[in-house]
């Protein structure tokens, strides 16, 4: 225990307050660079959640890219099909349409003994011509 003469206690006081105010300023400034250290903790966790975020949408972007360009694969692919049937289809439709250009009377009756009797029936007789 201390015993202070009246005097003396504002002059002993004065050191004290001093220190306890360097304390203060002292506290201050390390919740002042904890806050800050806080706030470089957070702005980095919140980084390396936007990274993460950012590389899971990309992802999901580059896989839906990757399905639409497989799927316009197959749908030119099918059109290709498509176009190779309508092709063929017309090549058989010109060929149907010569052969029945091509189709005469003489042509069915060749070799049918029958047809071409009835034909016969069927045309009027000729005329002599009168000369």
């Amino acid at each position: 225990m201390f015993v202070v003469r009246p005097q003396f206690f504002v002059p002993i006081i004065a050191p004290l307050r001093n220190a306890a105010q360097d304390t203060i300023a002292v506290k201050a400034e390390l919740e002042q660079v904890k806050k800050q250290n806080i706030d470089i903790t957070d702005f980095e966790s919140r980084l390396a959640d936007f990274k993460t975020a950012f590389g899971s949408n990309w992802r999901l972007a580059s896989d839906g890219f990757e399905e639409a360009i497989k799927r316009i694969d197959e749908a030119i692919k099918d059109l290709e099909r498509t176009k190779d049937a309508l092709y063929k289809s017309a090549n058989n439709l010109r060929l149907a349409n010569d052969r029945a250009e091509d189709l005469t009377i003489k042509k069915l009756t060749r070799g049918n003994l029958t047809m071409q009797a009835k034909f016969a029936e069927l045309e009027p007789p000729q005329a002599p011509d009168a000369a």
